[in-house]
């Protein structure tokens, strides 16, 4: 039997290439871009939203069929068919909380699906200055804030096509006398479904905007002189990949992604995931990014139940975090 007919003999191959992609590029990793590292502003960006984007090793861009698409992949918004609201937050080390809401909204009068996020990254912190590098006792709150909305739809029967836009604002301390920070950002993916088996691939560019330069001057400590200050590039990200289900029956469905991201401050990665699904109401996942140092490897669960003609869902991960320690994701959805 060919291997266009045969979803499990088409999986095998495009598993088999796509390892030998990785592992090829893995010695590139080391120094293609490396250099670029902590040459961007904003980079809470970075951080991933949802547990199970997360637990499958942020390999999403080609999956993003839930509201999390909003943040990996606007275009898969257009696969969500009911109004759907997901509330994800991460205890990230020092103390430093980030919590995204998204509400999806399917609309037939729009042709597709509107979908609105806020993210809110905060922590305390305690002003040291040179005379006093043990802190003045006075404490101050350092936070990001994403405002945004995308708008998706089905181009054709396997194209799907998404973009958004999103305003950041950064308060480096301000209460203390640091500065502000502030930009509109824009977004865009699609994805596309080849016709072989449940076989896509997606890309995505996200983050994509003007330079991120505090606002106000700044006065040297040591000569009295007044300077400005620079501005630094957004974390702008570029992820392609492609997903498949080499299982799917009524029991059961495996999914397999793969994705290689791009990001303009730092080195390439490749990442892999898995996920693991029975009845549509329990979920196993796992995940691996090749081309990280710390946070490579992810693990995750998930529950699904109806509550009438409510569909609840919970999401957990788990990433190993090395000298960071463990970091925990937790995610609640509901489609109504």
């Amino acid at each position: 039997m060919s291997t266009s007919r045969n979803p499990i003999g088409l999986a095998v191959v495009l598993t088999a290439a796509l390892l030998v992609l990785g592992a090829s590029a893995a010695p590139a990793q080391v120094s293609l871009g490396g250099q670029r590292a902590g040459t961007a502003s904003g980079t809470f960006l970075e951080i991933g939203v949802g547990a199970r984007a997360v637990g499958l090793g942020e390999a999403f861009v080609a999956i993003a069929n839930d509201p999390s698409a909003i943040y990996w992949n606007p275009a898969g918004l257009a696969s969500l068919q009911r109004r759907e609201v997901a509330e994800s937050h991460v205890d990230w080390p020092a103390d430093i909380h980030y919590d995204h809401v998204t509400v999806v909204l399917p609309s037939r009068k729009l042709g597709g699906s509107l979908a609105l996020q806020v993210g809110v990254l905060a922590t305390q912190m305690q002003e040291t200055t040179d005379l006093n590098p043990f802190g003045t006792g006075r404490n101050f709150w350092y936070s990001d804030l994403i405002v945004g909305a995308a708008y998706a739809r089905r181009w054709t029967d396997k194209l799907l096509v998404g973009a958004g836009v999103k305003y950041l604002r950064e308060d480096l301390g301000s209460q203390v006398g640091g500065p502000l920070t502030k930009a509109v950002l824009f977004d865009m993916g699609s994805i596309y479904y080849l016709g072989l088996g449940s076989v896509r691939i997606a890309t995505s560019l996200t983050n994509f905007g003007s330079a991120l330069t505090p606002s106000g001057n700044y006065v040297s400590p040591y000569g009295g002189e007044v300077r400005q200050y620079d501005g630094f590039d957004p974390p702008l990200m570029f992820r392609y990949g492609l997903a498949f289900e080499p299982i799917e029956n009524s029991q059961e469905r495996l999914t397999t992604s793969f994705e290689v991201d791009q990001p303009a401050d730092n080195s390439q990665s490749f990442k892999a995931g898995l996920e693991w699904t029975y009845r549509r109401q329990f979920a196993l996942r796992t995940g691996y990014n090749f081309g990280a140092d710390e946070l490579k490897y992810s693990a995750g669960a998930g529950f699904n139940t109806d509550f009438g003609t409510l569909h609840g869902t919970l999401d957990y991960a788990y990433t190993n975090g090395g000298f960071l320690g463990a970091i925990q994701r937790v995610s609640l959805g509901m489609r109504f």
